[in-house]
């Protein structure tokens, strides 16, 4: 699963985005080749058609990041089969079922790295693990940072999605869970409210936490407000910002 990594900027730093089309994912991937591009479970009707996007996507050369959509834990089932299917190289998964998920993607023979979704709990050093479709109504399953990555490391999970951090507003929080990512060698990917003008000071925090793979995600402050589509422009100021704050 640290293969992904090979064509990350250092070998340590990833750019995660949406695309709304293969020649914008197709342009990002080739201005920085450590873009993984998501491809959203809960964006398609038919599943088939995300697995055709994903197979199109990975055919070119371009890593694919099988996603949820908005952290939505009921669409938990058909990001994994996008991912089985596709057999991408990224994917988003919830608490619960990041542990089965990455067996089972082992066990059919694809090299996916999956991260677990963990959310702020307000307090620095605790974490919020309930993110389940069932979990999530229940009452909040607060614990020790080190304690969840802990709990994944053993289960075989290598990475950790903070989300939502809601640009530097959590990121004292951020950087406790790096510090326990630090101490399992785990990846973390922070995700919410990060733009071209936070990410690089966000990264920085997070190296000198101790953590050494961070996948960052973008996703509307990369995007045209008319088109929808991606902003190259605001892509090459977040990538720019990353090479120089890591």
């Amino acid at each position: 699963m640290w293969s992904i990594f090979d064509k990350g900027y250092h070998r340590s730093i990833l750019i995660n985005i949406q695309c709304s089309n293969f020649d914008d994912a197709l342009q990002a991937s080739k201005r920085f080749s450590g873009t993984l591009v998501g491809v959203m479970a809960k964006s398609f009707f038919h599943l088939q058609q995300g697995i055709a996007f994903a197979h199109q996507l990975r055919d070119a050369g371009i890593m694919v990041s099988a996603g949820l959509g908005d952290g939505c834990p009921n669409q938990w089932e058909r990001a994994l089969k996008l991912a089985l299917n596709a057999r991408t190289e990224h994917l988003n998964q919830v608490f619960p079922v990041a542990a089965l998920s990455q067996k089972a993607l082992e066990q059919a023979g694809v090299d996916t790295c999956v991260n677990a979704l963990i959310r702020p709990s307000g307090r620095p050093g605790l974490v919020n693990i309930s993110t389940g479709p069932f979990s999530e109504q229940a009452a909040e399953a607060i614990i020790p940072a080190e304690t969840a990555a802990a709990m994944l490391s053993e289960a075989g999970v290598r990475s950790l999605k903070f989300f939502p951090m809601e640009g530097t507003k959590a990121l004292p929080e951020a950087i406790a869970l790096a510090k326990a990512a630090a101490r399992y060698d785990m990846i973390l990917e922070p995700t919410g409210g990060l733009t071209p003008e936070n990410v690089g000071p966000i990264v920085a925090a997070l190296l000198d936490a101790g953590v050494t793979h961070i996948i960052p995600h973008l996703y509307g402050s990369l995007k045209d407000a008319t088109t929808g589509n991606l902003d190259i422009g605001r892509f090459e100021k977040a990538v720019a910002a990353i090479e120089t704050h890591a």
